[in-house]
């Protein structure tokens, strides 16, 4: 199988000179408009390149007209369903070739080896089918930026921001500098790292307690994050912390705070109704840091979510950190983030990064919404496993991701 690209003014003479280098027998594989005369779209005009292949051999000339069939939709959105056609084809290919073929007992050993031979080729088109697929939307790009688009996509960011930013890299580094694996790199994490917003300053005013409190969807660890950040304040920062519960749907949450509480020497109050809130914080009024750890919702009960505002609406306070869990996909955060607007978010706590697979949703998060990072959780250590969020190591572990623990 001999798989080249060829370009033209028109689909007609790209064709045209497929044909004489190739011969009738090849097949198209793909069709796309590219840019000539500049990388990244700039000060180029627009042509034509087609995908094409050719092999003599009969098993293999079917699949490459089962990828031509497949490669032929149009449009970024068929992409992976090509693809997912081609892998099924091989598949189905390699299945009939062990049906016809029965046992060694009835084979010679060259029909044997010609079988393997062509099995192993078709494994390897369809590699090379899936590596055209996978920047079939990206213009030429210099090496070092193909494998840093990679590395981000890869690790779950989202195509076109991992776009946006080899774009941004390309146009910051001169030609020679592109070549640098080093400095691409570098410059890279510094567009990641700038991505992050910066957090606002929160000071409450001259003899009030600051007020901070906790929301989220279940299971992001609220309750194990309001436990951290009490314990840090008071032991570590020596100021003189409360905790209110409002979480009175799960009678073990109220427990597990007031366990941690005892053992603290923290004082808190548990709150049932909206209304209660005022006396709660009236009562803590004192204090430095006032904390507190609501009720987990689903961002789909729309009446919750209302009563839940009500709770928050109430405590009037000047952060309010929404926390979600790293191992949450980019769409479900989304959704997270839009419906929990009611309560007025003004932060994010990024929790279980530990647990999660990938970290480009991170990055994918931060960039669609206009909320800073305040502190990013990776595991269930009280009160360690957690540190303020900081721009260039959240980069630096989405691009390479690997955790980096302080």
């Amino acid at each position: 199988m001999r798989i080249k690209k060829f370009t033209g003014e028109s689909l007609k003479a790209a064709t045209e000179v497929m044909k004489e280098e190739l011969g009738a027998e090849a097949i198209i594989l793909n069709t796309r408009k590219v840019s000539k005369g500049g990388l990244l779209n700039f000060l180029s005009k627009e042509e034509y390149e087609i995908t094409a292949a050719v092999d003599e051999q009969a098993p293999q000339a079917k699949f490459a007209a089962a990828l031509a069939q497949a490669g032929a939709q149009s449009g970024q959105e068929n992409e992976n369903h090509a693809f997912a056609g081609l892998q099924k084809v091989a598949d189905q290919f390699g299945h009939r070739m062990k049906e016809k073929n029965p046992p060694a007992a009835r084979q010679d050993a060259a029909d044997l080896q010609q079988l393997r031979s062509e099995i192993e080729s078709l494994k390897s088109i369809v590699g090379e089918v899936a590596e055209h697929l996978k920047y079939s939307k990206m213009p030429s790009l210099p090496e070092q930026l193909k494998v840093a688009y990679a590395a981000l996509v890869n690790h779950d960011v989202d195509e076109k921001l991992a776009a946006e930013l080899t774009q941004r890299v390309y146009r910051k580094l001169g030609e020679d500098l592109l070549g640098s694996r080093q400095h691409v790199e570098q410059c890279l994490l510094k567009e990641m790292s700038g991505l992050f917003q910066p957090l606002s300053p929160s000071d409450s005013p001259a003899k009030k307690a600051k007020i901070i409190a906790l929301v989220g969807p279940t299971g992001v660890g609220k309750t194990t994050t309001i436990a951290k950040l009490a314990a840090i304040a008071k032991l570590v920062k020596k100021q003189n912390v409360a905790l209110i519960s409002a979480d009175t749907y799960r009678i073990g949450a109220i427990e597990q705070l007031r366990t941690f509480a005892a053992i603290a020497d923290i004082p808190m109050e548990v709150v049932y109704k909206p209304t209660d809130m005022k006396s709660a914080l009236v009562s803590l009024r004192d204090k430095d840091i006032i904390y507190i750890d609501t009720v987990g919702r689903s961002q789909r009960m729309k009446k919750e979510m209302t009563e839940l505002a009500k709770f928050i609406s109430a405590a009037n306070p000047q952060e309010v950190h929404l926390v979600l869990s790293a191992a949450t996909s980019s769409r479900s955060c989304d959704d997270v983030i839009e419906k929990f607007r009611v309560t007025t978010p003004n932060r994010i706590v990024f929790s279980k990064l530990d647990e999660a697979v990938t970290l480009g949703s991170l990055l994918n998060v931060i960039y669609k919404h206009t909320l800073p990072v305040s502190f990013v959780t990776n595991g269930q250590n009280v009160p360690d496993d957690i540190e303020e969020a900081n721009a260039n190591k959240l980069a630096s572990m989405i691009y390479s991701g690997e955790l980096q623990h302080a």
